[in-house]
């Protein structure tokens, strides 16, 4: 910990101030005028200019290649107008450098529309399909794990023994692998086609989102050991030799470090946090130390300056000094940890930086940091729209911009303590706005547990570093590394732990207005010069102060608090909340609890968050089967939760209830047992049990004895209908009065319900059902079902081609819109046997 909080404050003094300066002495004179220093860098101006060319193509839409063209004549006019322009060269280079960023994000666009797998797997095949193509960003395998994930550029599709040439690249998900595969390898898949990459919801970020910002709409579920063949391998490719080496790592790590530690070495070392379980995971979020199991920026960073502190204190010439640094140091930890893009990102920023050492030129870290955007934007523009380089990219800029003001500010306090505090503020300056857009949450305790974190996950990584060299040759003697890292890894779990414990460690937040990122950029701007500048500290400290008060008074959007439905897409399974005129929220269902995943936690969860709910007044379990109640575990766990809501008690409870109300017992949340005719208070709204009648369920099977809520408000009236089949809907047939406009498909459009009577008398104006992914073992809407509500003009939302649907209603009908047609790609069928849904539209 000495080392590293000593190598700390010798980079911030001697990289991190200098950089930003011109070559000068450390005075305070020169330290006030950073805020002119920095607009001379130039190539950090053509980073922003250009990104934020990138952030408008995107957002115009079709427009980028109208503001493009706009740009560039604007631009080009300003140079040679005839009348004086103040500020000429900026403001015309400015310009241009918009135009840039919108041609690159034009030239770059992903485009599902182009992708010959992806409109093929819009068709659903149901037989099993087998490509052929090269492997990239391989998953290692764990020992004990028969699940493997990798990316496939695809060159060819066989069918019934012909090859068709194709190119694409897909996600490929492989259950019951036997073997590892490796980057750049050439291999065959087999297995099921599908669209659907991930669930889709309004306000949270999607794993699907990510993927299709780098051109990957499709996936291939491949089952068994004989669904991949390696064809070649990839023998001549530098990638396929790391991910060979980062495979035998995380074998030999398996023999050579305890149990206890090797989930959170495979994380930090090799970038592999599958061993990492949920609990655990979501102590590092709160703590705000996620971070450290995302190996890029920092990692190679600490191994980097640590590595650089130690050899200035060596006789070596300096030039031999930067290159062990760079060969054995930092480009060995890169090809260690897998040549990772995030990690090759990273190494490549650092060597631009060492590069102006080398040829005896003061380091500039504003103009690396540009010169570096600039590459990786050309490269690909749709990084700015990805957290991880965001947050990494964001990160390292904070601390070159604002790290040394604060040291600066904080010189009273020992030096070691003023050097990590300086860091761990500044690292997280311009973070916060990003990670509460991605990930809807700001851990306040990241402050304090990083100090302590980040010193210990330096020595962490240089025990993996001695550990991995040692067993090379010794199994027996690396094992001495190897158990060490156990009281390091012990104390960074035990902090995480306590701080995320701490009272508000953490703040969940919804996705911040553009007024508050406005705001908040502004207040950054003011924050630097009181930092910097001397006149009028005073005033730009209120102005700060106002700023930051004007974007946590904005943060929410005004409708936030709007009532509505949202038909929450957790794959096969249903979760529905409800939040009435006034304010009333209810979640009806939370998805399923697997071993693999756990749609409260990773889906429902997040979607309260980024709505800004942190109580839910009832929580309704409509059945007990796993898709519906297996979520709602960690709800009752995480949030104020007024009551619970169930149908009549029953005799004999299954376990699965058992234990979700012995977990609601030790949390102190009521249950409510309801009837037909029963209601629940909810102030301008109206919500009533209509089934099950307990005398007629007795020995019905559990999706007939579905809690059935009719819940209406002005504008509003849907009839949420749980698992109910034939015999129920026979029943309710003769009890709904009058149509109900909403209707919540029963049983997912299974062919035991939705029949034609049932139908007749809801007479629903739009239907909404939540389906299994496409493409997973189990068949999902029958097309008997779809044609049904077609011939009576019944619109059907689905969440696997639609996302997450939202409904709200007033007095002009009911208006509709979808989380993929928001995001514009929804996976309606391309089969002319099947109807096809639009991706919003207003029902009258």
């Amino acid at each position: 910990m000495t080392l590293f909080c000593g190598f700390r404050y010798h980079v911030a003094q001697e990289t991190n101030i200098t950089s930003i300066h011109e070559p000068m002495q450390h005075n305070s004179s020169n330290f006030e005028f950073m805020p002119k220093q920095v607009l001379n860098r130039h190539w950090f101006w053509v980073f922003l200019w250009t990104a934020a060319g990138i952030f408008l193509g995107r957002a115009t839409g079709g427009m980028g290649v109208v503001l493009m063209l706009c740009c560039c004549v604007a631009g080009l006019a300003v140079f040679i107008a005839p009348f004086p322009i103040r500020q000429r060269a900026y403001l015309g280079f400015a310009l241009l450098c918009l135009a840039l960023g919108a041609a690159l994000f034009v030239a770059r666009r992903p485009d599902a529309a182009s992708d010959r797998v992806h409109q093929y797997a819009l068709t659903y095949p149901p037989q099993r399909m087998v490509f052929e193509g090269v492997v990239r960003n391989a998953q290692v395998l764990h020992r004990g794990r028969n699940y493997l994930r990798f990316e496939m550029e695809v060159t060819e599709k066989r069918t019934g023994g012909q090859t068709t040439p194709v190119e694409s690249t897909v996600l490929v998900r492989w259950s019951g692998a036997n073997m590892p595969v490796y980057n750049g390898s050439r291999v065959r898949v087999a297995g099921k086609l599908s669209p659907h990459l991930d669930v889709v919801n309004h306000g949270i970020h999607s794993i699907e989102d990510l993927y299709r910002g780098r051109g990957i709409f499709s996936v291939i579920h491949a089952r068994g050991d004989d669904a991949v063949k390696t064809l070649r391998p990839g023998r001549f490719s530098p990638r396929y030799w790391a991910s060979r080496l980062r495979q035998w790592q995380s074998d030999r790590l398996t023999v050579v470090t305890p149990a206890a530690v090797q989930p959170f070495v495979n994380g930090v070392w090799l970038g592999a946090r599958e061993l990492i379980d949920r609990e655990e995971y979501e102590r590092f979020i709160h703590s705000g130390t996620a971070h450290i199991l995302a190996v890029s920026g920092i990692h190679v960073a600490i191994i980097a300056f640590s590595l650089n502190f130690l050899l200035k204190r060596t006789p070596l010439p300096r030039r031999l000094q930067i290159f062990i640094m760079m060969v054995f140091g930092v480009l060995l930890f890169a090809l260690m940890a897998g040549a990772r893009t995030a990690t090759m990102r990273a190494t490549f920023l650092l060597a631009v930086y060492y590069a102006y050492e080398w040829f005896d030129r003061e380091p500039d870290s504003l103009s690396v940091l540009g010169l570096c955007g600039i590459v990786f934007l050309v490269w690909n523009p749709n990084l700015l729209f990805q957290a991880g380089f965001l947050l990494s990219f964001g990160s390292v800029g904070s601390i070159l911009l604002f790290y040394p003001g604060m040291q600066r500010a904080m010189s009273r306090l020992p030096r070691i303590l003023a050097a990590s505090l300086a860091t761990t503020l500044s690292s997280q300056v311009l973070t916060w706005p990003i990670a509460a857009w991605y990930f809807n949450i700001v851990p306040l305790a990241g402050i304090i547990a990083n100090i302590i974190v980040v010193p210990l996950l330096t020595v962490t990584l240089w025990l993996c570093f001695a550990t991995m060299v040692i067993a090379v040759f010794s199994t027996s003697a690396a094992m001495i590394p190897g158990y060490a890292l156990l009281p390091v890894v012990t104390l960074i779990q035990q902090t995480n732990a306590m701080a995320a414990s701490l009272p508000l460690a953490y703040n969940a937040v919804p996705r911040p207005t553009m007024i508050a990122i406005v705001a908040y950029t502004i207040a950054t701007l003011y924050l630097f010069r009181v930092l910097y500048d001397a006149k009028d500290r005073r005033r730009n400290m209120v102005a700060v102060a106002i700023l930051l008060l004007t974007a946590a008074l904005f943060w929410r959007a005004p409708h936030a608090t709007t009532p509505r439905l949202d038909f929450i897409d957790v794959g096969h399974g249903d979760a529905i909340f409800v939040r009435t005129p006034c304010n009333t929220t209810m979640l009806v269902d939370g998805g399923s609890a697997t071993q693999f995943i756990d749609r409260g936690a990773r889906t429902v969860a997040p979607f309260l968050h980024a709505h800004g709910v942190t109580r839910l007044d009832y929580v309704v379990v409509s059945h007990n089967h796993n898709d519906h109640i297996g979520g709602l575990f960690h709800i009752i766990e995480r949030f104020s939760v007024g009551a619970v809501v169930m149908g009549p008690e029953r005799a004999e409870p299954v376990d699965l209830e058992q234990a979700f109300l012995a977990l609601c017992n030790n949390h102190d949340v009521s249950v409510i047992r309801m009837q037909p005719g029963d209601t629940l208070p909810a102030e301008e709204a109206f919500i009533e049990a209509i089934h099950p009648e307990p005398s007629w369920t007795f020995g019905r099977s559990e999706n007939d004895q579905s809690l059935v809520l009719h819940v209406a408000w002005h504008g509003v009236s849907v009839l949420l209908t749980g698992d109910i089949e034939r015999a129920a809907e026979t029943l309710l047939t003769d009890h709904i009065t009058g149509p109900v406009p909403i209707l919540k498909v029963p049983h997912h459009g299974s062919g035991s319900s939705s029949t034609e009577a049932f139908l007749q008398r809801v007479q629903p104006k739009v239907a909404i059902t939540s389906l299994r992914t496409a493409g997973a073992r189990t068949p999902f809407m029958p097309l008997e079902v779809e044609q049904r509500y077609a011939q009576l003009n019944i619109p059907l939302f689905r969440t696997d081609w639609h996302g997450g649907v939202r409904i709200t209603g007033d007095s002009d009908g009911i208006q509709i819109e979808t989380a993929r047609g928001a995001r514009g790609y929804c996976l309606t069928y391309r089969s002319p046997e099947r109807m096809t849904s639009s991706a919003a539209q207003a029902v009258p």
